[in-house]
């Protein structure tokens, strides 16, 4: 397994989409800007997402993506299984095979089964949701920092 852009992308994106609570579609133009992703590859990822069932597109000239699955119930584990392949950091762990023919599994199969099972745990316990409501918490964090003092003094006064 090796984790790609493409899924690292898709996370970012879908983070973007599920911020805008799709009030309305969302272009792929837009999140593309927002997220500093190379458009035409955020295009070939939603088409993927579209397929699997994690997207649906809307035609027209407020068209876009919005979410056929809550991002409630969406992981980062299927994300990542569905544009990188199973999560496997050798062969010969969740069952595969040695790389050297014919050789039985060694002792240190045991280890790849445990960082695969880890990194199962870590990617399935994270949400999009979770991921957007974060990240949401983060920009509102970075604005008020960014605000002048006088300005945060007089809003909390009100």
């Amino acid at each position: 397994m090796r984790l790609t852009q493409k899924s690292k992308y898709a996370v970012r994106a879908l983070m973007e989409l599920a911020l805008d609570e799709c009030g309305s579609p969302l272009g792929v133009y837009e999140i593309a800007r927002r997220q500093r992703i190379p458009e035409r590859f955020l295009e070939q990822i939603f088409g993927d997402l579209r397929r699997a069932g994690i997207l649906e597109s809307r035609r027209g000239a407020h068209g876009g993506f919005c979410f056929a699955t809550p991002p409630d119930e969406i992981t980062v584990l299927d994300i990542v299984g569905l544009l990188d392949g199973e999560v496997r950091p050798a062969r010969c762990s969740a069952g595969g095979t040695c790389y050297i023919a014919d050789a039985p599994l060694c002792t240190t199969s045991k280890i790849w089964d445990e960082a695969r099972v880890a990194l199962e745990d870590v990617f399935g316990r994270y949400t999009i949701a979770q991921i957007a409501t974060a990240e949401r918490e983060n920009r509102i964090a970075h604005a008020e920092e960014d605000m002048p003092a006088e300005t945060i003094v007089a809003s909390s006064t009100r």
